[in-house]
């Protein structure tokens, strides 16, 4: 199937949220854990948190793209069907 470039960017950057929510997470810890482990795993939560919502979005654009995919190729069987049957009367 052939993808188009709006699917691919998506793709790409639904694995780089996901790569930066891995490293991301690791590198807040470790960058906050200086200022002690309460406000590290704190800060990491947030990051986590802010980093999902993120993601979800773009899930989301994902599954509008399709639906809207979806319904463009049932309007041009819809339209085929009509054709054919007005042909046919």
């Amino acid at each position: 199937m052939k993808r188009g470039t709006f699917d691919t960017l998506l793709s790409f950057l639904l694995g780089f949220a996901w790569a930066l929510l891995f490293i991301g997470s690791w590198l807040v810890f470790k960058i906050t854990a200086l200022l002690g482990l309460p406000i590290a795993f704190l800060s990491t939560l947030l990051f986590l948190f802010w980093m999902l919502v993120c993601i979800l979005l773009l899930e989301g654009l994902n599954i509008y793209k399709e639906r809207a995919d979806l319904l463009k190729e049932q309007t041009r069987l819809l339209h085929r069907i009509i054709s054919r049957l007005e042909k046919d009367a």
